[in-house]
């Protein structure tokens, strides 16, 4: 009888934590009010469970309204509005992963690319008439400076015909570091979305090195299990123009253009009056890593995520 207590016991104990990571993982994608469906709930838990229990659990909380339900989606908010936004996104993503496969032709095309992923909310299935295509992009050892400013000085060019925001390459790492230093829930989601686009033997690579701490906020997660199709490149110009970069002492190159690069930015960074003690997360300035994210969502998400309020059905962002 006593151990039938504690069966018990420990039976509701880890239904209950079932329930608040159920919470959290849809609370996560609450703040960019994007429903999810089961296996993406799945995927994103932090907690190992079969989609059976997932199931069966989803069904009560929906029974208690502890979660709403439509359109096979699970969300905290009661809304029909915040599950018919969701399925015309994913209309519109697909409208904009064909942009940005086209996008992605040409900046593989330039010196010194050798992987480009698709980032951002377009990683995740949705887009709006106002969504930037954004790109995760992964570089030649010791080029990624020399890269990113040729890759910069192009995307000027397309604010004259009103394309900015069909290239925002606001993420490089060098093939050489491939494992990230930020370990957390935000970086570990983002990874674990990003579409490959070019080279997805190197974006292999990538899950592989960081699999292990990504697996650890993500038990569930079956890594890599994207079937997109990627492009090849036939550019002429590029093995021409590494050449010619590479006999120009590219190594002090890289190193003189991040400098300029991080002195331009920290100066931009004063005259906007953001915090300082944000720059080195939203800005971050390496050899081997330059991240451009002057709205620092990651702060933003990871504060949201970690309040009470997330434990709890309704809560109000």
């Amino acid at each position: 009888m006593i151990s039938d207590k504690l069966f018990a016991q420990g039976y509701a104990t880890d239904s209950i934590l079932l329930k608040d990571n159920i919470l959290r993982t849809l609370g996560y994608y609450h703040v960019f009010r994007h429903p999810l469906y089961i296996h993406e709930i799945h995927a994103f838990l932090q907690a190992e469970v079969s989609q059976t229990e997932l199931q069966h659990t989803l069904d009560n909380m929906v029974r208690e309204e502890h979660i709403f339900y439509a359109y096979n989606m699970y969300s905290l908010e009661n809304s029909s509005r915040i599950f018919l936004k969701r399925l015309v996104g994913a209309d519109m993503a697909a409208e904009k992963m064909m942009e940005a496969r086209r996008c992605t032709a040409l900046i593989a095309s330039f010196p010194f690319v050798k992987a480009v992923c698709v980032s951002g909310s377009l990683s995740k299935g949705y887009a709006d008439e106002n969504s930037d295509i954004d790109f995760f992009i992964i570089t030649t050892r010791q080029r990624l400076w020399i890269c990113r400013t040729l890759l910069h000085i192009f995307k000027k060019f397309t604010f004259i015909v009103n394309r900015q925001h069909s290239f925002c390459m606001n993420y490089f790492i060098d093939e050489s570091r491939l494992c990230l230093e930020e370990k957390n829930l935000f970086t570990a989601t983002e990874l674990a979305t990003l579409v490959p686009v070019y080279n997805k033997q190197l974006h292999s690579r990538l899950l592989s090195e960081n699999e292990d701490w990504i697996k650890g906020y993500f038990p569930n997660m079956e890594m890599g299990n994207n079937h997109f199709q990627t492009i090849g490149t036939k550019s002429i110009v590029r093995k021409p123009a590494e050449w010619l970069l590479n006999i120009l002492w590219p190594e002090r190159m890289n190193m003189v253009l991040m400098h300029l690069t991080d002195r331009l930015w920290r100066r931009k960074w004063k005259r906007k009056d953001y915090p300082m003690d944000d720059y080195e997360i939203a800005m971050k300035t390496k050899w081997y890593v330059s991240k451009q994210h002057p709205l620092n969502y990651q702060k933003k998400v990871l504060r949201l995520n970690n309040e009470e309020t997330f434990r709890v059905a309704g809560l109000d962002l």
